[in-house]
């Protein structure tokens, strides 16, 4: 045994899971997975996936169900309603410090996809500009007003600084003219402001000092250990949905459209676009879907330094590794 296989046996070893291939079974296991909110390109590999038989070839049938917001997923997983959710990471880390059973098996988005918009005719370029005077839109019950948080603590402002106005959610105001900037998710709002005709500007929240993970593939500590080969099929099965995806995008929308017809295929094929960069692997990660003990460190910090956490979990009780090899 290499060095590499060492390692990976004492890591699956220490999470209790084992690190053996799945088999496609004469009987798939079937395993409920539930998305963060309602489908879309974001969402295209799990389609994709389902669609040529990657699950299945690891002995899954993968029931794919429409989400409610993280929150709603890690209640669910708690209490083993599901098998397998699309977490955000903060809110993952937030559950651990309440001892619910849950943890990560892989950082969906390598990074928040938090950002920043304005109007390109007259952008917002730097956080200090938000010290003069800028009108900044929030959604306070939306995981983008954490993401401005974290932005602006990481560059040392608080909100009281800032002229905050809550828009609920819609891009409207901005297109109005009632705010100068808002925040939002790279693959939503931005292009929900170019449909309407506005052409903006983006200020990631990940280039501005944030680091934490965004979108998490998480699983119940139950289903970890009772169906670990299962659980490693799906991440498996996954990874290789992503690559592919970006590989052929038209394809990948094309499954999803299948599968969920009420979808516009042209504006998801956007959405997907916009979605690509946060699957990239992040330094320490070399395939989609990695994660590292460094960035569950960044992010339990992030959770720490937004007030989310008292006590900061540790990363081991966040996220387990080993899987899929």
């Amino acid at each position: 045994m290499n060095r590499r296989n060492l390692l990976l046996a004492a890591l699956t070893g220490a999470a209790g899971i084992s690190s053996s291939p799945a088999r496609a079974q004469a009987v798939p296991v079937k395993m409920g997975f539930r998305l963060d909110w309602r489908p879309g390109a974001q969402h295209a590999p799990f389609y994709l996936g389902k669609a040529r038989g990657y699950y299945a070839t690891e002995g899954i049938d993968l029931i794919i169900i429409s989400g409610s917001g993280s929150a709603d997923a890690v209640k669910q997983l708690g209490a083993r309603a599901i098998d397998l959710a699309l977490v955000d990471a903060l809110v993952l880390v937030q559950a651990a410090e309440q001892e619910v059973p849950v943890r990560s098996i892989g950082a969906y988005y390598q990074r928040t996809p938090v950002v920043l918009m304005s109007p390109r005719a007259k952008p917002v370029t730097d956080v200090k500009q938000l010290l003069q005077g800028v009108r900044l839109g929030v959604k306070k019950g939306s995981a983008t007003y954490q993401g401005l948080l974290a932005l602006l603590a990481a560059n040392g402002i608080t909100p009281e600084q800032v002229t905050l106005a809550d828009i609920g959610f819609g891009v409207q105001p901005m297109l109005l003219g009632q705010v100068d900037a808002m925040m939002g998710f790279a693959m939503n709002e931005p292009l929900e402001a170019e449909d309407a005709g506005m052409s903006v500007a983006q200020m990631p929240a990940s280039e501005k000092g944030v680091h934490a993970y965004g979108l998490t593939l998480a699983s119940n500590n139950t289903v970890l250990a009772a169906h670990a080969d299962a659980v490693a099929g799906f991440l498996r099965a996954t990874r290789r949905a992503v690559r592919e995806t970006i590989a052929e995008p038209d394809k990948a929308v094309r499954a999803l459209a299948a599968a969920v017809p009420e979808i516009g295929v042209v504006r998801e094929t956007k959405v997907l676009a916009a979605t690509v960069p946060y699957w990239a692997a992040a330094e320490g990660a070399t395939e989609p879907c990695g994660q590292t003990e460094s960035g569950w460190g960044q992010t339990i910090a992030t959770a720490k330094a937004l007030g989310l956490v008292d006590t900061p979990p540790k990363a081991s009780t966040v996220y387990v590794t080993g899987l899929a090899t």
